[in-house]
């Protein structure tokens, strides 16, 4: 049954100079960036139409974006997303079940495996999923457990940025070429 969805729809840029990507950034640039994720996220939230945020880009053309120049997308809506809707109640489950949370145990797993890590700060781990269906599919994973990008303490939010830096870096240098990809904040 189609229903219409209110909400908010954001662009954000990631630099003054519009021709840089992520990748060309230093972690302290791309930190400017989480810091403005963090603002988007608070006052879209605070919204009391609001129920859900995703903070998300999708890079070059053959992912989907239109704009040539890096950026950034936010959408806020009513509803919660089918997907998002499945999987905070599975994690909701194991939760109930198990007292603990499902990404924080399977981080515990990908850790002492040591077989999928591609960078490790002291906040982050960048992983590929075991689950993973898309060629070069990466998760950043927060080492504390965190509900949304607002929890980030002390220099976290520069470690994201961090992370974020490396990844992308990895994946301009992967082929020499600006890489697309489709990236999402899943809170």
């Amino acid at each position: 049954l189609a229903q219409s969805e209110q909400g908010i729809c954001k662009v954000i840029c990631f630099s003054p100079d519009h021709s840089k990507s992520l990748a060309d950034m230093k972690p302290s640039e791309i930190e400017k960036v989480v810091f403005a994720w963090q603002r988007e996220y608070k006052e879209l939230a605070a919204n009391k139409l609001i129920n859900y945020v995703q903070i998300f880009e999708n890079k070059g053309a053959v992912m989907g974006c239109s704009n040539p120049h890096p950026h950034g997308q936010i959408w806020s809506q009513t509803s919660l997303p089918n997907e998002v809707d499945k999987k905070d109640k599975h994690q909701l489950a194991y939760y109930n079940k198990n007292k603990s949370s499902l990404l924080g145990d399977y981080l515990k797993q990908e850790l002492h495996k040591n077989e999928r890590i591609i960078f490790e700060n002291d906040a982050f781990v960048v992983l590929v999923p075991f689950w993973a269906v898309w060629p070069f599919e990466a998760m950043i994973v927060p080492k504390r457990h965190q509900s949304n990008i607002l929890e980030l303490k002390d220099n976290e939010s520069f470690l994201f940025a961090e992370a974020i830096s490396v990844l992308t870096k990895a994946y301009d240098k992967l082929f020499n070429t600006s890489f697309p990809y489709s990236s999402g904040i899943h809170q």
